[in-house]
């Protein structure tokens, strides 16, 4: 057997052990890099090289950063500020969360962002008196982060692992705020839309009791100390200067990581705590799937599906709106029973190079799959983020009405924004 035909019976395996949910996220995935060592597709020095990547590097980096600022009492601080800004209006809760999460997880990775956000929506929630519920507002929460988490090169890993597909083959990489027109764009549609009419949906749908959890602990019980909060948020803003500049050609993966280490060296983290809260499940997933989607590029497996698709579709491939619109959709659906950033190496690692081969710019192919695995809210398994918010009593019913409405709506903006923007027409 071909080293190509493995490589696909590898993804294939990974596809259903994903969809079937036996293992946790970053355990599939490396599964799927040690086979293409014991394959023969990768060696060990190989497949482990991915760990140091770029992109592994600036996640390490941006998570400690952001312990960081939360360790610091900042968390509370924020959410202090929110709870006097919008008062107990549900609607205007709910909306001025899922913007503010939106806008922040452009520059913080996502599941710390959730996870403080969580917080203290539960302090405000239990001093409203029934008037701000975490049932209404955790969901609008997860998906204004998910979406914001697209708008830049650090928010999340899709963009990343698109990036490093077009770096694979030579063509122009994404600069830090790439994708954000097309975040944006969704963010504007999304909140219009619920001040219209989501809002006054979910409220209908989500008919279940408000869950009550008497060992709540809230991230504004976190002591303020003025020192460390101050030295944080200069090396975050720092930081983020750094990663739009970029001077002398500095590695955002360099940046995060000495970012961290001031702040470590400064006493703002604990190095031991730094690594022991250490999101490593996100890391070995990232990791994982460079290695995994190196090995498919490799064996020549990307080769043949390209061929493949190529011969089904005809001269319409050549279409540009009809090879963005492809992988939008098959990011969307497949991400619906598999998590994202794994989907988003596999797809990149195909539609990068077909659209290079069809002589299409590959930009916005790359971008298609991008936002079309992150856009796909409708089941509780395709981001941590979307996962993390079950715990408000969410069903499967309620991800499907609300995340698939919003990601639809979404979907259709991305596909229009792609067409503008890069003058696919």
């Amino acid at each position: 057997m071909t080293q190509s035909a493995v490589a696909i019976g590898i993804i294939l395996c990974l596809l259903i052990l994903y969809i079937v949910d036996i293992f946790p996220v970053a355990v599939t995935t490396m599964i799927g890099m040690v086979a293409m060592v014991f394959s023969g597709i990768l060696t060990f020095s190989e497949a482990f090289t991915c760990f140091s990547n770029s992109s592994v590097m600036l996640v390490i980096g941006m998570i400690i950063i952001v312990d960081s600022l939360l360790e610091s009492g900042m968390g509370g601080k924020f959410g202090r500020l929110l709870a006097r800004f919008v008062g107990s209006h549900e609607r205007t809760f709910v909306l001025i969360v899922f913007l503010s999460a939106a806008v922040l997880s452009g520059f913080m990775t996502n599941a710390p962002l959730v996870a403080m956000y969580m917080s203290f929506i539960e302090v405000i929630a239990d001093a409203s008196d029934g008037r701000i519920t975490k049932k209404n507002t955790f969901l609008p929460l997860a998906m204004g982060a998910l979406i914001g988490g697209t708008g830049t090169l650090i928010g999340s890993t899709a963009p990343l692992l698109a990036n490093n597909a077009l770096a694979s083959v030579g063509a122009k990489t994404m600069g830090f705020f790439t994708p954000m027109p097309i975040a944006a764009s969704i963010i504007v549609v999304v909140a219009v839309c619920y001040r219209l009419f989501i809002y006054k949906k979910q409220v209908k749908w989500f008919d279940f009791p408000e869950v009550q959890d008497e060992d709540e602990k809230a991230i504004n019980t976190v002591p303020f100390n003025k020192r460390r909060a101050i030295i944080s948020s200069i090396v975050f803003i720092i930081c983020v200067l750094l990663f739009i500049i970029q001077p002398f050609n500095w590695d955002v993966g360099l940046i995060a990581v000495s970012g961290a280490l001031v702040l470590i060296m400064a006493r703002c983290i604990d190095g031991k705590k730094a690594l022991k809260n250490m999101q490593w499940s996100a890391v070995i997933t990232l990791g994982s799937a460079l290695a995994v989607a190196t090995g498919f590029v490799n064996s020549g497996a990307g080769e043949i599906v390209i061929r493949w698709l190529i011969n089904i579709l005809g001269d319409h491939i050549m279409n540009p709106i009809v090879l963005m619109t492809l992988f939008l959709f098959a990011g969307y659906v497949l991400s619906l029973f598999m998590a994202n950033g794994s989907l988003v190496s596999m797809l990149a690692a195909i539609g990068v190079p077909l659209a290079i081969r069809v002589g299409c710019d590959p930009m916005p192919v790359a971008l298609a799959c991008v936002f079309g695995a992150s856009l796909a809210m409708a089941t509780p398994v395709a981001s941590t983020s979307i996962t993390m918010v079950e715990v408000a009593g969410y069903r499967f019913k309620d991800y499907f009405r609300l995340g698939g409405t919003v990601g639809l709506i979404g979907l259709a903006t991305t596909w229009v924004s792609l067409i503008l923007i890069y003058g696919l027409y």
